[in-house]
């Protein structure tokens, strides 16, 4: 084995235990003899690989594996570490994930991705299908992020044909973005497709100009259970947020407010 191998094999480790670790702890971690992962350790440490707790005596990983780090979630398309995010959290809720666009003309959403859960919908929306900005929570986490007099020229004037009945007129959807924009996330319950339920998050990325939504969709039911909400808004806030950040998002640089119990 040579000492790239080792030395790859102890950062796998480190990773997998997910906090530093002794020189025993590698030795019986990767089954080498003590005195060749001291060695090994140690040329990790000189190469700037690994650093040393002087009063633990653990070793974990050293600046330079921090800033290559970064430099890995930077390069990683926003997209791309989206779908991941999402990926995991229709895994962890069972709740079906999708990630969705806004159209040119300000009035719909195109749904990009979608993530099947284990909990069954009565309607499932397809790649590819639009849906009306203003009655779904990924068009009003998408639509909070423009100024209000683009707002004010998109649905200022007679109401789209596609709006459909029901609609929000146009101070009804200024007020409910300006809460999304307090809060950081948009939810919708009964709206675009009856018996459904979604909260949304929206992250962008300066260096492309593009923006997606990514969102869990429920039975609208569930949302009786008290709290049911803001404890799913919770891990997709923490997830836009580390994504935001990661992509140089201005919406997401400052610490994003706590989810608080409310509707829209």
């Amino acid at each position: 084995m040579t000492i790239l191998q080792s030395a790859s094999n102890v950062l796998r480790l480190m990773a997998g235990k997910g906090r530093p670790l002794t020189v025993s702890e590698v030795a019986d971690g990767l089954a080498l003899p003590k005195s060749s992962t001291s060695r090994l350790l140690k040329q990790m440490l000189e190469c700037d690989l690994l650093e040393r707790d002087r009063v633990t005596l653990s070793y974990g990983p050293a600046l330079l594996m921090l800033e290559l780090g970064r430099l890995v979630q930077a390069s990683t398309p926003i997209l791309q570490r989206m779908e991941q995010e999402l990926e995991a959290l229709v895994q962890a809720t069972g709740h079906t994930g999708y990630i969705s666009v806004l159209d040119e003309t300000k009035h719909s959403v195109v749904v990009l991705r979608v993530f099947h859960g284990r909990h069954a919908l009565r309607v499932v929306t397809d790649p590819g299908q639009r849906g009306i900005a203003s009655r779904t929570s990924t068009g009003h986490a998408l639509l909070a992020r423009l100024d209000d007099s683009v707002i004010d020229a998109a649905f200022g004037g007679e109401p789209a044909a596609d709006d459909g009945p029901g609609a929000p007129s146009l101070a009804q959807l200024k007020r409910r973005l300006q809460r999304v924009r307090r809060r950081g996330w948009a939810s919708a319950l009964n709206e675009s497709l009856p018996d459904v339920g979604s909260v949304s998050c929206a992250v962008g990325s300066p260096a492309s100009g593009e923006t997606w939504a990514f969102c869990l969709s429920f039975p609208a039911a569930l949302a009786e259970q008290q709290g049911f909400l803001e404890g799913l808004a919770e891990p997709l806030v923490q997830s836009a947020r580390a994504l935001g950040q990661a992509a140089g998002d201005p919406a997401w640089q400052a610490a994003a407010p706590a989810v608080s119990p409310s509707v829209d």
